[in-house]
C-alpha cells in the first residue's frame, strides 16, 4: 500500500525514517485485507513512531513526553505537520484504530497500553520480564547486586560460589552453575575477576572450594542459550527447553537488552535461582530497553511488602585503591556534580587529565602518548608471548563518543596508523588491534572480541583475550577472521566491560544527543590508573547533565502491589512513582 505523501515532512524532519515508513505501510496494507479502515495522520505517526523505537534504544512511545519525540520541528514554521502536546489527543485517535492498533492481551502490530505505544513483540516482553521478576521475587530464586566500581561485586559473588560450594560439600549435593555477560570481553573479564579475587586473598574459603569456582568458565549469555539465528526457534534454550544449571549468574548485566533479558529469565527453570550483576549507572544495551536500569529505580524505593524486597543489595563501600581521584571524578559524573568534576580536572596531569581541544600543543602530546604505546604494542607482536602482548595492549586505550570525524573512531585510528607509517590499504600489519564485529561460533569469537595481530617468521596470527579449551589465550591464522575492525580507538559503547590502566576518553568539539552522564561515566570508568578526558568543558559538562532518556514501562511494571492488601497496608499507591530512563 503506498503510504500518504504528508510522512515525506516528517521524514524530512529526522522524526521518522524511511524504514519507519516502508514497515508502516506493509502493516496498514496487511491490515486492510482484513477490513481495516485506512489510518489518520496521527495514527500514521504513532505507527511510524513505534516503529521507530527498537531504533533509538526505546521499548516504547511515551506519549507523556511526546514532545521529546518531535525533534527539531518547528511548528510555528511547519503549519501543516500536525503533533498534538496532550497524551490524550494521542491515546483517542489511536484507540480509533482498532484494526492496527489493541489493548494488553489483543493479537495487532501495535500495542496501546496506558500512554504508552508498543510494538507488539516489545509489550509483549517488557510483560514477560516484570512477570518473571515479580515470580521471582515472590519464590525467592532472583538476586540482584549493584555497585559501581571498585565495590567489591566479583568479590561478593566469589565468596556465595564458595560458601554454596562448602554448603554443597556438607550436604552431599552439587550446585550446577553457569557464568555469563553479554559479551565475549566482559566474559573474559569476570573470569579474570574471578581468578583475582580467589587468589589474592579475598575469599573467606578452603582451596577446594576455591578451585571449583576457577573451574567455571565465563561465556556470553548468547552462546549460553544457544544462539542460532538461522534455526526457527532462534534460542536453544527458551521457556520449553530450560537451561540444566541450578544457579545462572550474569555479569554486566547493564548491557544486557530487554529482548535479551527476556529470553534469560524465560530459559532458567523456575527452581533455579538468577543472580544479575551490574552497575546500573553505566551505559544500557546498545538495543532496545534498559532492563538492569528499571530495576534499580524501582529497587531504590523496594521495601517490605513489595515486590523485590531482599533481592536486590547495592554495594556503595569502594574496595580498589588504584586511584581514589578517577572514582571521585566517576561519583561526580553520576551525582550530576559539574563543580566537583570541573575541580578534579582543572589541575591536570596525574591520575586525571584534561584536554581541551583547541589546546593544539596538549593535543599533539596527548596523540604522541598513544603514538608511544602503539609502537611499543608492535614491536611486542613480532614474537614476543601473547600474554605479554595482550597485557601491553590493555595499558592504554583511545574511547571515543562518535565513529566518526576527527575526534572520532575513524580519525584517531586513521592519526595513529599515519605516525606508524602503516601503508593504507594493509590490513594485517603486525600490532594491529582488532575487534571482533560479528559472531563466530567456529572460531570462539564473539561480537565484541578484542586481540592483536603477532609475527612469527612470515607467519601472522591474531590472538585474543579469550582462554581456549586449555586456559591459553585464542590464536588463530588472520587467514581466517573476517569482520574485524581496528581499534587504536574504540566507541565507549563498544568498551563496556572492560578496563584499561590510561583510558584515553573523546568528546566531540560540539554537544549531540549520544554524550550523556552515562557515556560520560562508563568512560571514565574504565580506566585503572589514570584518565584523560579530551572535549571542550562545555560539552563535559552538557553530558554530566544530560542522563539518557529512554522510554520504557517495565519500572512501572514492577510498582504494582502483589495484592491490595498490601497496598492498603503499605500506602503503595501513593508512594509508586513512574519513571522513563
Amino acid at each position: 500500500m503506498k503510504h500518504p505523501d504528508f510522512l515525506h515532512a516528517y521524514r524530512e524532519a529526522g522524526v521518522i525514517g524511511r524504514d519507519d515508513i516502508t514497515a508502516a505501510a506493509l502493516l496498514v496494507e496487511m491490515a486492510s485485507r482484513d477490513g481495516a479502515a485506512e489510518p489518520d495522520r496521527l495514527t500514521w505517526l504513532g505507527m511510524c513512531l513505534a516503529l521507530r523505537t527498537v531504533r533509538d534504544g526505546h521499548t516504547c512511545v511515551d506519549l507523556d513526553r511526546i514532545e521529546a519525540w518531535r525533534g527539531e520541528i518547528d511548528l510555528s514554521a511547519e503549519k501543516h505537520l500536525d503533533w498534538p502536546t496532550e497524551a490524550d489527543s494521542w491515546v483517542a485517535t489511536l484507540q480509533a484504530a482498532g484494526g492496527l492498533v489493541g489493548q494488553p492481551d489483543d493479537r495487532k502490530p501495535f500495542i496501546l497500553d496506558g500512554h504508552r505505544l508498543y510494538l507488539a513483540r516489545s509489550h509483549a516482553e517488557e510483560v514477560a520480564i516484570a512477570t518473571a521478576i515479580r515470580a521471582r521475587a515472590t519464590a525467592g530464586t532472583i538476586r540482584i547486586l549493584l555497585g559501581g566500581p571498585g565495590t567489591g561485586k566479583t568479590t561478593k559473588v566469589a565468596q556465595d560460589l564458595v560458601t554454596r560450594f562448602q554448603d554443597d560439600a556438607s550436604t552431599g549435593k552439587t550446585t550446577a552453575v553457569a557464568l555469563a555477560a553479554p559479551t565475549g570481553k566482559a566474559a573474559a573479564r569476570m573470569a579474570e575477576a574471578l581468578q583475582k579475587a580467589c587468589t589474592k586473598g579475598k575469599v573467606a574459603a578452603s582451596v577446594e572450594a576455591k578451585e571449583r569456582v576457577l573451574q567455571f568458565k565465563p561465556t556470553t549469555v548468547h552462546k549460553l542459550l544457544g544462539s542460532n539465528p538461522s534455526r526457527g526457534n532462534r534460542f536453544e534454550y527458551r521457556a520449553d527447553n530450560r537451561l540444566p544449571y541450578d544457579l545462572v549468574i550474569v555479569d554486566e548485566a547493564s548491557m544486557l537488552s530487554s529482548s535479551l533479558m527476556h529470553h534469560l529469565l524465560a530459559a532458567v527453570r523456575d527452581d533455579a535461582t538468577v543472580m544479575l550483576v551490574g552497575d546500573p549507572n553505566q551505559l544500557a544495551s546498545v538495543d532496545a530497553g534498559t532492563a538492569l536500569g528499571d530495576i534499580a529505580v524501582f529497587g531504590r524505593d523496594a521495601y517490605e511488602g513489595t515486590p523485590l524486597y531482599g533481592c536486590i543489595k547495592t554495594l556503595t563501600e569502594c574496595r580498589r585503591t588504584e586511584s581514589t581521584e578517577i572514582l571521585e571524578l566517576a561519583e561526580a559524573i553520576r551525582s550530576e556534580n559539574t563543580e566537583a568534576a570541573k575541580n578534579l580536572l582543572a589541575p591536570g596531569g596525574d591520575p586525571i587529565a584534561w584536554v581541551d581541544p583547541a589546546d593544539k600543543k596538549k593535543l599533539e602530546e596527548l596523540t604522541e602518548e598513544v603514538v608511544r604505546h602503539a609502537t611499543s604494542l608492535r614491536t611486542l607482536a613480532y614474537g614476543t608471548s601473547a600474554d605479554a602482548v595482550l597485557k601491553k595492549h590493555v595499558e592504554l586505550q583511545v574511547l571515543c563518543a562518535h565513529r566518526e570525524g576527527p575526534m572520532g573512531v575513524a580519525g584517531w585510528n586513521t592519526r595513529v596508523e599515519k605516525q606508524l607509517d602503516i601503508r593504507p590499504g594493509f590490513a594485517w600489519y603486525t600490532g594491529r588491534p582488532v575487534m571482533v564485529t560479528r559472531n563466530s561460533p567456529s572460531l570462539r569469537l564473539a561480537n565484541g572480541d578484542v586481540g592483536v595481530v603477532m609475527s612469527s617468521g612470515d607467519t601472522r596470527t591474531a590472538v585474543f583475550g579469550i582462554p581456549d579449551a586449555h586456559g591459553q589465550p585464542i590464536t588463530l591464522p588472520v587467514s581466517r577472521l573476517e569482520d574485524i575492525d581496528t581499534v587504536h580507538a574504540l566507541t565507549i559503547h563498544k568498551s563496556q566491560g572492560s578496563e584499561y590502566g590510561h583510558a584515553v576518553v573523546v568528546l566531540p568539539e560540539r554537544s549531540s544527543r549520544i554524550v550523556t552522564r552515562e557515556l560520560l561515566y562508563t568512560g571514565v570508568t574504565r580506566a585503572r590508573t589514570k584518565v584523560t578526558i579530551v572535549g571542550p568543558w562545555e560539552v563535559i559538562a552538557a553530558a554530566i547533565t544530560t542522563p539518557i532518556r529512554r522510554a520504557t514501562g517495565l519500572a512501572s511494571r514492577l510498582q504494582a502491589p502483589p495484592n491490595a492488601d498490601v497496598a492498603a497496608r503499605t500506602g503503595w499507591g501513593a508512594r509508586a512513582s513512574v519513571s522513563s530512563r
